[in-house]
């Protein structure tokens, strides 16, 4: 049977990159981020999809890069998978979808790496009775920071990212706004933590000691450390340009003091000092920066929904589970 592990954690905690250096492994497949509990099988419930809708969406995913369309709506109806590709009534769906990855792949272990199953413990525990969660953790400046930048990955990576889905990044990037999204988040990050299924890590311990924390994962997972898992690419920073270079640049870890303004530091140092890894820098506000960034938040707030809106399946259940 199919190891199956999933990467939690806040967007832009390192999730990512992790999942690329997991699989790097010969013995471990990382998927895509699927998006199966928060987006896919909430559709398929509300509009009386059946297995083979899932299925053929998954497989767009993941073999095809096709996220976005599916999630925009903008995809053409695909073809029904043959039955036979199809698991048995008592396999749950993912966990099928897994299986196939593993033997496709000649792998052991598949790793899933979509944030938001952060809120979807529960149900994946009832697919997935056996699994492990890696749950990212990350000092919440460098976290504000790549929200507030992440619009830049698109420039960076020179990636086909659809003007729609860079409108609702560049909107949902406000500071003020991501430091509202992250305390429920954290709240469960805390929830997690106490969870005898939970591995907590933290990104820059997996930065600084990749060898070491990767070695720990590996084991977690019944493999030996493969020594090819720290060359992870440079892709998807919202700090630096993507310059094909390998392996975790400790540079990184201080991206956060260049990205955010003094008011923005001391705002994210107030609210979650209790969560800061390195140390408070005393920043001070700016009074007229303050005031700017209150008075932007309700349009940025108004454009971010309007710019989600048909990116979760369940838009109200996805929005009570990150704000309440």
């Amino acid at each position: 049977m199919t190891r199956a592990a999933f990467i939690i954690g806040p967007s832009r905690s390192g999730t990512s990159v992790l999942a690329l250096a997991l699989g790097r492994h010969p013995r471990i497949e990382a998927t895509e981020e699927l998006h199966f509990y928060n987006l896919l099988q909430p559709a398929a419930v509300a509009d009386g999809h059946g297995k083979e809708w899932l299925w053929a969406r998954l497989c767009a995913i993941q073999d095809e890069g096709r996220f976005f369309e599916i999630k925009s709506g903008s995809l053409a109806e695909l073809p029904n998978p043959a039955s036979e590709d199809l698991p048995g009534a008592e396999t749950p769906l993912l966990r099928g979808f897994f299986d196939r990855l593993a033997r496709n792949a000649g792998a052991a272990t598949v790793v899933e790496q979509t944030p938001m199953n952060l809120y979807y413990r529960d149900e994946i525990r009832r697919d997935f009775p056996d699994a492990l969660f890696f749950l990212m953790r990350r000092d919440p400046r460098a976290i504000i920071a790549s929200q507030k930048m992440r619009w830049k990955v698109g420039a960076h990576g020179q990636r086909e990212i659809p003007a729609r889905d860079l409108a609702r990044v560049r909107h949902s990037g406000h500071p003020i706004l991501q430091l509202l999204l992250l305390r429920k988040t954290l709240q469960e990050v805390r929830l997690a933590m106490g969870e005898p299924d939970v591995v907590p890590i933290a990104y820059e311990v997996l930065v600084t000691d990749p060898d070491r924390k990767l070695a720990e994962l590996a084991e977690r997972l019944g493999h030996e450390y493969d020594p090819a898992m720290r060359d992870v690419s440079d892709g998807g920073s919202s700090h630096t340009p993507e310059g094909g270079r390998t392996g975790f640049d400790t540079q990184r870890l201080e991206g956060w003091r260049k990205s955010l303004t003094a008011t923005e530091i001391w705002l994210t140092e107030r609210l979650y000092r209790d969560e800061l890894v390195m140390p408070a820098t005393g920043a001070r506000p700016r009074v007229g920066e303050l005031l700017g960034l209150l008075f932007s938040l309700p349009r940025a707030l108004a454009m971010a929904l309007y710019y989600s809106a048909g990116g979760y399946g369940n838009l109200v259940d996805a929005a009570r589970r990150r704000f309440l």
